[in-house]
């Protein structure tokens, strides 16, 4: 009698508190329309939007942890009652074709492009009566996000920052500054551009029946992998780059020759050859002097210049002596009462004045003059006939007999 009545009373309280638990108003459960059992016992579903989250609100797994992974939670889900849960088989997760894969692996890899900087913080509040204490070095500066040196925001997600490729990155995905990474199919050519590959396609070429890439005439295969064609320089292009059939783009510091290939380039190489750019290597006999290749005269050029090896070259009114290293003055007429200072120009010796008439004759000079009579020496004066000197020594003067 007890028995009966104790089971009485727990299957009123059951049938309570499910009711309890079904009322919107009283446990808070957001419910659409009511639920059906089928034929077989299990629950059938209701076409609900909110059943994933439905099923966290209320614990989700952590309910139920013994719950086969195939089970999930029907619309109406009552605490206690494992019957609203259906077995289901979980649909295939989408298949991305290999160019989608490889797109989403690489932006997933690719740096943010977000640094940080400091600002005034009064230059991020619209109320500057008060001002809030910045999160910077100090209270008056804040820390703010901004798109690093290269990358600028993205237009349809402004917390984004996207790295910038000048050329925007045709068949590539631009994964930093100026930095494109080709899409399968595609590879970077000697231009620095992704093209396609066969079967897709051939630079400068076409694609054989056995997929292979078959070069037009002026370029060959390139040699790693094979995949495009390069242009051929029949001569080479050592420090340069071939960019089109025979014809060679220097590096910098490299000039283009008459011939076609790429040498070194120096401003001012004259007796010497330019071995790298900027740098002129002497030839033999001749000695770097700053930036110029200068002769040597080994034996010396005395008043002279050495203007090839072992040459030495005098200057107008010069000559080289029997040595042949040393230049002496040269005058068409000996000097008389002097010497010759080069280019048929005397020097007078001392009390001694160059004549106007005669430049290669140097006169005495009377300094008082010599009247009535004729300077014959430094100060000395000989009178003309019928006069004769009178005075002291250095102030003679020639008086009529």
């Amino acid at each position: 009698m007890k028995s009966s009545l104790q089971l009485a009373i727990a299957i009123a309280l059951a049938a309570s508190l499910v009711e309890a638990q079904i009322k919107t108003s009283s446990s808070g459960i957001k419910t659409h329309h009511a639920a059906a059992l089928n034929n077989t016992g299990n629950l059938i579903l209701g076409n609900s939007t909110h059943e994933s989250r439905e099923w966290h609100e209320y614990g989700g797994p952590s309910l139920y942890p013994n719950l086969p992974s195939e089970y999930k939670p029907a619309e109406y889900y009552v605490p206690g009652d494992e019957r609203h849960f259906v077995a289901t088989t979980r649909p295939p997760p989408p298949q991305l074709d290999p160019t989608a894969e490889f797109i989403n692996k690489t932006r997933a890899g690719m740096a943010s492009g977000i640094c940080y900087k400091e600002v005034p913080t009064a230059s991020l509040s619209r109320h500057l009566d008060v001002l809030p204490a910045g999160n910077g070095t100090s209270p008056d500066m804040s820390r703010i996000q901004v798109c690093c040196e290269g990358y600028q925001r993205n237009p349809h997600i402004y917390s984004r920052c996207d790295p910038i490729c000048h050329d925007d990155c045709p068949n590539g995905i631009c994964t930093a500054p100026n930095t494109c990474v080709c899409i399968p199919g595609h590879v970077r050519n000697y231009e620095d551009k992704c093209i396609s590959v066969c079967p897709l396609g051939c630079g400068h070429g076409i694609c054989d029946e056995m997929g292979e890439c078959r070069c037009r005439p002026g370029y060959t295969i390139e040699p790693k992998e094979r995949k495009y064609c390069v242009p051929h320089c029949e001569q080479g292009c050592e420090f340069g780059k071939c960019v089109a059939p025979d014809r060679c783009d220097c590096f910098e510091g490299y000039r283009l020759t008459g011939s076609g290939t790429c040498e070194p380039r120096c401003d001012n190489c004259e007796n010497g050859r330019c071995t790298s750019p900027g740098f002129c290597s002497c030839n033999e006999g001749y000695i770097k002097v700053g930036s110029v290749c200068e002769p040597v005269c080994s034996k010396g050029c005395n008043k002279g210049s050495c203007i090839a090896p072992e040459t030495c070259q005098c200057p107008s009114g010069f000559a080289l002596d029997a040595t042949r290293i040393n230049c002496v003055p040269h005058c068409d007429r000996p000097c008389l009462n002097g010497v010759c200072a080069g280019d048929n120009t005397c020097t007078c010796n001392e009390g001694y004045i160059n004549d106007e008439r005669q430049p290669n004759i140097c006169r005495p000079n009377c300094p008082q003059g010599c009247p009535n009579g004729y300077c014959t020496a430094p100060n000395l004066c000989i009178c003309r006939p019928g006069y004769v000197k009178s005075g002291v020594k250095g102030r003679q003067t020639c008086l009529p007999v």
